[in-house]
């Protein structure tokens, strides 16, 4: 059994299961290589040098693998092989070799995902046409079973990240809550679901002041964003990365 007392004499540590979200430039990929012993699931090409040219970010990365299709018949072994890769994951995990997972990028992976709908799983009404609703239906419960079942039950930290988007004027008139148009940028009504499956959903911003870059993350809802957390956490966090993050949590728990 794991007692609070434990976790907050450091005896057990707090393994986090979030979402970064923001634009492109924002920081996600950064932001994710501050954790320690960080693997990454790389959806797209040309994310790992955001690791390579940043010195400080060697310590915390173990590695990277790239699960991008070189054509739409190649979908189906790009998935065949990230499913493996989930599977290889929790072992490392068990062993300590990776303390964090890293999917990035949900938003890349939920694109593929379609076009492998399309190509292998098609659905078709009785005339025979594309049955489009059918086939957001199958790509969210996709989503739902891929991250909820291979990604989060990996078991160390894992984050995923998105870009984010606008909401389209007939999906926001749907909603109760129209305080919030800029959501996770994931094709399919998944992006209103995935919030409730993690600790925090964070927005990240990139800040230029004196010259310099900052990274900030807004952390609760606000600003046209719907934020959450499920730690006390200051509605933004400065100088965004794992310490300061870490640092807030632990403050939260005295």
């Amino acid at each position: 059994m794991i007692t609070l007392e434990q976790i907050k004499k450091g005896e057990r540590k707090i393994k986090i299961k979030g979402v970064f979200v923001g634009t492109y430039g924002s920081g996600k990929t950064y932001a994710a290589s501050t954790f320690p012993k960080a693997y990454f699931a790389f959806t797209s090409n040309g994310e790992e040098n955001t690791i390579i040219n940043n010195k400080e970010l060697h310590k915390n990365v173990v590695g990277w693998d790239f699960f991008v299709p070189e054509s739409k018949d190649d979908t189906k072994r790009v998935f065949e092989e990230l499913d493996k890769k989930c599977i290889e994951a929790k072992e490392l995990a068990k062993k300590g070799e990776i303390e964090t997972f890293v999917l990035d990028n949900l938003t890349y992976l939920a694109e593929n995902r379609w076009i492998y709908l399309n190509r292998y799983e098609p659905i078709t009404s009785r005339d025979g046409a594309l049955d489009t609703r059918g086939m957001y239906g199958a790509l969210g419960r996709w989503l739902y079973e891929f991250v909820y079942t291979k990604i989060l039950t990996i078991p160390c930290s894992v984050i995923v990240n998105v870009h984010e988007d606008m909401e389209s004027d007939e999906q926001m008139a749907k909603k109760i809550d129209k305080s919030s148009p800029i959501v996770p940028a994931i094709l399919g009504g998944f992006r209103d679901k995935i919030g409730g499956m993690v600790d925090f959903v964070l927005y990240l911003t990139k800040l230029e002041k004196g010259g310099k870059y900052e990274y900030w993350a807004r952390t609760n809802l606000g600003n046209g964003r719907q934020a959450k957390s499920r730690f006390n956490l200051p509605a933004t966090l400065q100088n965004f990365n794992y310490q300061t993050l870490m640092e807030s949590i632990e403050q939260s728990l005295k």
